[in-house]
């Protein structure tokens, strides 16, 4: 077993690192941020005709500046979950809490951001998609102006409650305004896009929160925030314009609403490609979770070459982003599903063997986590666009309630792998273990009854 590497912060009794916040973050982070465009797919996919045959996509200035509103809205969001992470000792130091106490900025922030989810999307099935959308990023800067004034943790704790109420607006709604926006073509192609701002958001707002706060201190990482998301909110409110006709809302009505969200949580086949779709992503960030203690207190993995390892897995993501749009033009939604579920089994595959038979070998856990992450992504993007087919006439719930469900889920099972770790990842390995048998035997039915089942798969050809 390897040694904590010298003038480390590591508590070796406990085996959990001094800054486990920052390692509690960085899961949250990703996990709400890829979140984010995992909704955007859905809503720009739902209405894909299984015959259409797309030509490439021309934008004008109007709709380009739609793309770039709707990136400002998510960057906003996205930052806010991990721009301070750099800053949290000296933020305990501060305000004199421990580490426990800490972490409270991230998990109050991010249950409210999930109770709010289910809200956002018959709210603006009912009033449209531009009020809900200024009042959330109301929400947001205030809540932002309440960490950068606070003297107080309690204070803090409160703008992060905002903060997250008002950034659970930006991911919810931003599925929905991109299928609005867009016809499904260009929303493909728009969230392309977004898969590559998102990403460069993610892994770049930690690195700027580093320089802000050993120039600055830890409040300029919130000063950050607050100027982003009030640029959000000024365009917005200046530049963005309604995009759900009114002839197409849907009052709220207590009875419907009820009946809406139980005709969702009754479906077999939305649970049937749901669940895979929330507890294998479980399995990517929880390698990302466990990986930043296993690596570097087990295997003596420098915490100046460890970032690599995880933006190796990264890439395997990024990759699988891009090279999915091209092989759907030329393959179709079903073909690319099958090859990435090929890759995803042989990659749990691998990963499973390589760590029981060389547990400390971090080149080959990384590599099957690389391609793990990659198979992955050619498995739910097909899937997301027919779990919206499945009701497109409530988009909005169907989204509130696939994201909020994937966030409380994946948050679940890293804290079940967190509770049991060891020091080793025997609980990572048999979580995911588990997992996959649990799902393997629902995607094998999918597929096997894909000619009966109540969702046509969809086909997406775009040509040049």
């Amino acid at each position: 077993m390897g040694n904590p590497p010298e003038g480390s912060h590591w508590v070796r009794e406990s085996r959990i690192p001094r800054h486990a916040a920052s390692h509690g973050a960085e899961c949250l982070d990703q996990l709400m941020i890829i979140t984010c465009y995992f909704g955007v797919f859905m809503s720009a996919q739902h209405h894909l005709d299984s015959n259409t045959h797309f030509e490439s996509a021309r934008w004008s200035r109007k709709e380009i500046g739609q793309i770039l509103l709707i990136s400002l809205i998510f960057v906003a969001a996205c930052i806010e979950t991990d721009i301070y992470l750099p800053a949290f000792p000296d933020m305990m130091t501060a305000f004199q809490v421990s580490e426990a106490e800490i972490q409270k900025i991230l998990t109050w922030n991010f249950f409210a951001l999930c109770l709010s989810g289910p809200f956002y999307g018959p709210l603006s099935d009912a009033w449209g998609r531009r009020k809900p959308l200024l009042v959330a990023l109301l929400l947001f800067l205030v809540g932002s102006g309440v960490t950068v004034l606070s003297r107080d943790f309690g204070c803090l704790l409160f703008g992060r409650i905002l903060q997250g109420l008002g950034s659970g607006g930006c991911f919810t709604l931003g599925a929905a305004i991109l299928f609005d926006s867009f016809t499904p073509r260009k929303a493909l192609v728009g969230l392309n896009h977004l898969n590559s701002i998102v990403p460069l958001a993610m892994a770049g707002a930690p690195i700027l929160g580093g320089v802000l706060n050993q120039t600055y201190g830890y409040r300029s990482n919130f000063v950050a925030i607050t100027a982003v998301v009030l640029l959000s909110w000024a365009f917005c409110q200046i530049f963005f314009k309604e995009t759900l006709p009114k002839k197409q809302r849907h009052p709220i009505e207590r009875k419907k609403l009820k009946a809406d969200f139980s005709r969702v949580l009754s479906s077999f086949s939305f649970w049937q490609m749901n669940l895979p779709v929330c507890l294998l992503y479980s399995g990517y960030l929880g390698f990302l979770s466990v990986s930043s203690i296993y690596f570097v207190i087990e295997l003596g993995v420098s915490k100046s070459v460890f970032p690599f390892f995880q933006t190796a897995v990264l890439s395997g993501w990024l990759v699988a982003s891009v090279s999915c749009s091209w092989f759907l033009k030329r393959w179709g939604s079903v073909r690319t599903l099958r090859v990435g579920i090929g890759i995803f089994a042989i990659s749990l595959l691998g990963f499973q063997l390589s760590y029981w038979l060389a547990p400390r070998n971090p080149y080959w856990l990384t590599f099957f986590m690389m391609t793990y992450s990659f198979g992955y992504n050619w498995l739910q993007t097909p899937y997301f666009g027919e779990i919206m087919g499945l009701m497109p006439d409530i988009k909005g719930i169907v989204g509130s309630i696939v994201t909020s469900f994937r966030l409380l889920l994946t948050a679940g099972l890293i804290g079940l792998v967190s509770i049991f770790y060891d020091g080793t990842l025997n609980s990572f390995a048999l979580v995911q273990l588990g997992v996959a048998l649990v799902v393997a035997p629902m995607i094998w039915l999918r597929e096997r009854n894909r000619g009966e089942s109540d969702t046509p798969c969809v086909e997406v050809q775009i040509s040049h």
